[in-house]
């Protein structure tokens, strides 16, 4: 899972540990499930998205070749430090999205604390054909970085690729275990389509086109 040492959570969700030095930031709260409003504690272009009712079981494609690696290899060991290269043939807004050992689903990046402390409206943009390394130069100059936890076993990573501008994705609760790279992909993709997305031109809910890449991985 991620664990911080630096930022305490009352709950623990993740599948590394997230450190950031000198940061006493709190995580943002959940916004209710009938909000699909940013939070006012939130940037004014960090928007936290949440689903529209209904349910699709259309399959996703990955329309923008987006590829993750998880760097230095797929196996990893606790306590040891990783990173993530995410390229893509279209630009587009990048989400990092970990389900661990146990099948806990969380937003790894970008996080709360990284969009409070950036200075721009862009820090998850990925241009085409530029590899995009997490934790970016700038979060590593501010003190992010990714460290191995607990629970060991086989967890999953998903680069999730908006057309339209998002940075935070309110996350359903699980109805059970994800088996797989392609059980998550099914469930993410399915979820994704439902979601609508703030247009800061008109001020409306528009949908967005998703690409998705899924890595599994297995943490010792």
């Amino acid at each position: 899972m991620w664990r911080s040492e630096l930022i305490r959570r009352k709950r623990v969700c993740f599948a590394f540990a997230l450190l950031l030095a000198g940061s006493g930031a709190a995580p943002a709260a959940p916004l209710r499930p009938e909000s699909l409003h940013a939070s006012l504690a939130s940037p004014p272009w960090s928007w936290r998205i949440q689903a529209t009712r209904g349910q699709s079981s259309a399959a996703q494609s990955n329309a923008a070749s987006v590829s993750l690696e998880i760097l230095p290899s797929l196996t990893v060991n606790v306590g040891g430090k990783v990173s993530f290269g995410v390229t893509a043939k279209k630009a587009g807004y990048l989400i990092l999205v970990d389900v661990d050992a146990d099948g806990r689903m969380s937003q790894i990046f970008p996080t709360p604390e990284l969009l409070e402390q950036s200075d721009g409206r862009d820090i998850n943009l990925v241009k085409p054909g530029v590899q995009f390394v997490v934790p970016t130069p700038a979060g590593r100059q501010r003190g992010f970085e990714y460290v191995v936890a607990p629970p060991t076993g086989s967890a999953v990573m998903v680069a999730i690729l908006s057309e339209r501008r998002v940075q935070l994705l309110d996350l359903p609760d699980l109805p059970r275990k994800l088996q797989n790279q392609a059980d998550t992909l099914s469930y993410l993709s399915a979820w994704t389509r439902e979601l609508r997305v703030p247009d800061g031109s008109r001020g409306k809910l528009v949908p967005s086109n998703w690409s998705f890449d899924v890595k599994s991985y297995s943490i010792r």
